[in-house]
């Protein structure tokens, strides 16, 4: 079976996604972050993400071509008593050429003998790097195996052609017309910048549990995650609140 190898983080050109799990995908199968959110998207079928479970990545990486297998004897009803990551380092249970996706921490890396990388660092780094953070405790270690080659063609629904800018002007055009606003911040996340796009909904709308679909979660994930909160808004208008 055809071993995989660790890469550095492919940032999308458009549409990137800055959370752990798509860099893991990224980082394993040579995808850019933005087709890699794709992947998580159509594997779970929500519109957006940020944290992601465990049958999440596993799906995705299957649906990839890759196999991937439990590698580590853990406790996952007493986390506390699992190695740190240092710890598992330094263990039997792995060896210098398999590729292991490790949660620790909350947070999604993968190793291949004495190379990292995850979202954090970006480029393949030493395990020994200070962006490691080898204190964090390993709650699960998968080995990462390829078994067949797949276009990403075949795993996604076919692609329209790019219309971002035609999606970005009737979001805010629709949003305009219901008074329904968008914030779009440039942010810096410590290594690199991101653009933020908030919708929030009409001011008749209470911001609750009850009547906001997105109570707590105005942050979309790019411009037709943005028209897709605004559609649900305009669906709402006129609507009593409780």
């Amino acid at each position: 079976m055809p071993t995989a190898t660790l890469k550095p983080v492919k940032r999308a050109a458009k549409g990137h996604n800055r959370f752990c799990g798509p860099a893991a995908l990224s980082i394993i199968a040579g995808i850019d972050t933005a087709e890699a959110s794709a992947v998580i998207r159509f594997a779970n079928k929500k519109r957006s993400v940020q944290g992601t479970h465990d049958w999440e990545i596993i799906k995705s990486l299957n649906l990839l071509g890759y196999n991937v297998a439990s590698a580590a004897k853990l406790n996952p009803l007493k986390p506390k008593t699992n190695p740190t990551l240092a710890a598992w380092l330094k263990s039997d249970e792995r060896d210098g050429k398999t590729l292991y996706l490790v949660a620790a921490g909350n947070h999604w890396q993968v190793v291949q003998g004495r190379r990292y990388c995850c979202g954090l660092t970006k480029d393949i780094v030493s395990i020994r790097d200070a962006k490691v953070k080898r204190r964090a405790r390993v709650t699960a270690v998968y080995r990462i195996d390829h078994a067949r080659k797949v276009a990403l063609a075949d795993v996604l629904p076919a692609k329209v052609k790019d219309v971002e800018a035609t999606v970005r002007r009737k979001a805010r055009t629709l949003a305009a017309k219901h008074g329904i606003k968008i914030e779009v911040e440039r942010l810096y996340d410590g290594s690199d910048y991101y653009t933020s796009i908030i919708v929030w909904g009409q001011r008749d709308i209470c911001d609750d549990e009850e009547r906001d679909p997105f109570f707590g979660d105005h942050y979309a994930e790019d411009w037709a995650d943005a028209l897709e909160r605004v559609q649900d808004y305009v669906k709402l208008a006129g609507t009593e609140c409780p």
